[in-house]
C-alpha cells in the first residue's frame, strides 16, 4: 500500500486521496486496508519504521558499526536513504518531514549512546541528528545532485572523526 500512496502522492495531495482510490491502485480490498491502517498518515508511518528497521539490520550486521560521524556510516546513510528520496519527497510534500528526524534521532541514540558517555554525548548526537537531517533534507530538495560519496565527505569534513568523548 505504501508505494501505490506514493505513486497517488505524486499526483495529488495526501487529502485528496481517497481509501477507495488508495485501495484499488494498490489492489487489496478496502478490509486489508481497514484491519492494518486508520489512517493514510499510518501507511507512511508504516513505511518509515519498516526502512529505518531495515536500516538498523544492515548495520547490525557490520562487526565494527564504527562512530556516529564516520564516513563509512554517512556513505551507507546517503546511499541508503537515496534509495528511498521518492518516499522522503512524499513525508516533505505532506508536511511530515519531522518523523523522518525523529526516527533518525532515535537511531542515533539507540545505536552510539552509553549513558556513561554523559550527558553532553547525548546532546551531541541530538544536534548531529538535526543537523543531518537538514543536510539530507536540502540534498533531496537539490535533486541530490551531489553523490553519496560527496555528501559523506562534506559531513565528515563538518563533524571531523573524533575519539569518543568522556
Amino acid at each position: 500500500m505504501a508505494q501505490a500512496l506514493i505513486r497517488l502522492l505524486g499526483e495529488k495531495p495526501l487529502s485528496a486521496i481517497s481509501i477507495t482510490e488508495l485501495t484499488a491502485a494498490a489492489g487489496v480490498s478496502r478490509m486489508t486496508y481497514y484491519r492494518n491502517y486508520q489512517s493514510l498518515d499510518d501507511i507512511l508511518r508504516s513505511h518509515l519504521a519498516d526502512i529505518f528497521a531495515d536500516y538498523r539490520r544492515d548495520v547490525d550486521a557490520w562487526i565494527d558499526k564504527g562512530t556516529y560521524n564516520d564516513y563509512k556510516n554517512m556513505l551507507h546513510c546517503y546511499e541508503y536513504f537515496r534509495m528511498h528520496a521518492d518516499f522522503i519527497r512524499c513525508l516533505l510534500q505532506c508536511n511530515m518531514g519531522t518523523l523522518l528526524l525523529e526516527s533518525l534521532t532515535q537511531y542515533i541514540i539507540d545505536t552510539y549512546y552509553k549513558e556513561e558517555k554523559g550527558i553532553v554525548f547525548y546532546y551531541t548526537l541530538q544536534a548531529f541528528a538535526g543537523s543531518l537531517y537538514n543536510i539530507y533534507i536540502a540534498w533531496i530538495r537539490n535533486d541530490s545532485r551531489e553523490s553519496a560519496q560527496e555528501m559523506a565527505s562534506i559531513i565528515c569534513d563538518l563533524y571531523p572523526h573524533t575519539p569518543s568523548l568522556p
